[in-house]
């Protein structure tokens, strides 16, 4: 619950906002795990301006914190405590709200909120001191201290080095704004740089922000994904980082890898340009809302309506295999970005096994061993490399990776998309003809499990669809796609048995 006082000719009006569960009303805020907490603060406040127009000033909580809109009132009955600009804190240091001006929301500087650290309350006065030009008192409340913070807060916000990374994010815009007469017209860049279906995601994000709602000019990315950067038509500027991605064993948090990463940003950009941490400030599996939904609500769109979210727009872009329908040729990618995301090997030999038994053609993509059961093995490399390879073909197969999103969302190419541990909402594509979701074969999912199943310690998910079911959608998606001809017309072939056996077992 995140707490939104209008203050109106010295009068309050208390709003509580909450991070949706699947709704989206004017008191509903999309969940996005890539929007630092400073960006719920521009929200909220810009939420309690449209429902009270004619406000002086806003009131908005901490969004590290529950508090709700009645108990945020309370803690402002003193008189001096209403006096605005002011951050005001817990028994030691901790911010617990921010009090704007209107005229911040006037002259278009909310987004310079997204710089808040929100864990300092001292570095949050000094930046909103800047914005304002009017020294910025920190007021302490009748709050208790709020120390410890937990490691997972109760909105769900990751802390640990993520607290250290908003923190610099806001030093370092209070001394730019400082150096800088023109801070007004400066760029702001997400520092978002890491795996290939980030850069995906926040890419398609920026086409579907409109530009009047657009809060960004650039985007920090990796070298190693410069390609799909350029490739999946983001309307943001590259400023390129020459450091390797950012390791998925966990050893390094993204917390740590963003403040690592700045040493090796030139200081010419540095100097010039605003960096907002839009790494995960939470598990994005605690939204309901796909990623690029997450992305845009990070990059200054409201989405605020449910008609607004990805799965209510309607495909943009369509492609078809120009080759002959027989045989049919399949890719897959069955490895995902770690160990529970891949096809358990087992299956991935029977799907393989089956589809060559009806006459098909199946590419597999960083699989080798899979030539074994007569499969060809390929790389995808670069996108263009990957592109190719996926025109190539009639059906693309993927689990829950970045061939997964570049061919359906992309490309808009036949696909059939396998989840397991993993949420589909979070990251599938938009229902359309020529994509297929076959269901998941077991109730757990999602299950948030990482490198072992939570239920029986194994490295494999076996909640991901069967070979059956996949080989069905495979020939159904195909028909559709390309005509009756393109898939077998005898599907109960006998061929099927002693796979359907090796299924089951």
């Amino acid at each position: 619950m995140l707490g939104g006082i209008a203050i109106t000719g010295g009068r309050m009006a208390a709003y509580d906002f909450r991070f949706s569960l699947g709704a989206l009303t004017p008191f509903d805020l999309l969940d996005s795990a890539t929007a630092p907490p400073g960006r719920m603060v521009w929200e909220v406040a810009r939420r309690v301006l449209a429902l009270a127009p004619d406000a002086d000033a806003v009131v908005v909580s901490n969004p590290l914190l529950a508090v709700k809109g009645k108990r945020l009132a309370a803690l402002l009955r003193d008189g001096e405590a209403l006096r605005c600009p002011a951050v005001l804190t817990d028994a030691e240091t901790f911010p617990v709200a921010y009090v704007l001006p209107r005229a911040l929301f006037d002259e278009g500087l909310g987004r310079f909120l997204c710089l808040l650290s929100a864990n300092r309350a001292a570095t949050d006065a000094q930046l909103l001191s800047q914005l304002t030009g009017r020294i910025v008192p920190r007021r302490r409340t009748p709050l208790k201290s709020v120390a410890p913070l937990p490691r997972i807060t109760a909105q769900g916000y990751i802390l640990g080095d993520n607290l250290a990374a908003w923190q610099a994010q806001c030093a370092d815009a209070i001394r730019l704004i400082r150096a800088r007469a023109d801070w007004r017209r400066l760029p702001f860049a997400a520092h978002h740089p890491c795996h290939a279906g980030d850069v995906l995601f926040f890419s398609l994000a920026s086409r579907l922000v409109p530009p009047w709602r657009l809060a960004f000019d650039a985007q920090v990315v990796c070298r190693d994904y410069l390609d799909i950067f350029r490739d999946c038509g983001n309307r943001l500027a590259p400023i390129v980082l020459d450091i390797p991605p950012v390791s998925r064993t966990g050893e390094t948090s993204d917390g740590r890898y963003f403040l690592d990463s700045l040493a090796h940003i030139d200081a010419e950009t540095r100097g010039r340009t605003f960096m907002v941490y839009c790494r995960f400030s939470k598990s994005y599996t605690r939204s309901p809302f796909n990623l690029i939904d997450q992305a845009r609500f990070a990059l200054g769109d409201p989405v605020a309506t449910l008609a607004d979210t990805l799965y209510h727009q309607a495909p943009r872009v369509h492609s078809r295999c120009p080759r002959p329908v027989r045989p049919l040729r399949v890719l897959m990618q069955l490895s995902g970005g770690w160990p529970l995301k891949t096809y358990p090997a087992g299956d991935a030999r029977v799907l393989v096994r089956a589809l060559i038994c009806l006459g098909a053609r199946v590419t597999v993509l960083d699989a080798p061993e899979l030539a074994a059961d007569g499969a060809t093995p390929a790389t995808g490399g670069s996108t263009e490399r990957l592109a190719a390879l996926i025109r190539d073909h009639h059906v693309v197969v993927s689990v829950d990776s970045f061939p997964l999103h570049f061919a359906s969302q992309i490309l808009g190419h036949p696909t059939v998309a396998i989840f397991g541990s993993t949420f589909p909402g979070n990251s599938d594509a938009p229902r359309r003809a020529g994509y297929r979701l076959p269901p998941p074969a077991l109730p757990c999912g999602p299950c948030g499990g990482y490198k072992a199943c939570p239920l029986d310690g194994g490295p494999e998910c076996r909640n991901h669809p069967p070979p059956t079911t996949l080989v069905a959608a495979i020939l159904d998606l195909a028909a559709e796609a390309y005509g009756p001809t393109a898939a077998p017309t005898n599907l109960a072939s006998p061929v099927l048995a002693p796979l359907a056996e090796g299924d089951a077992a």
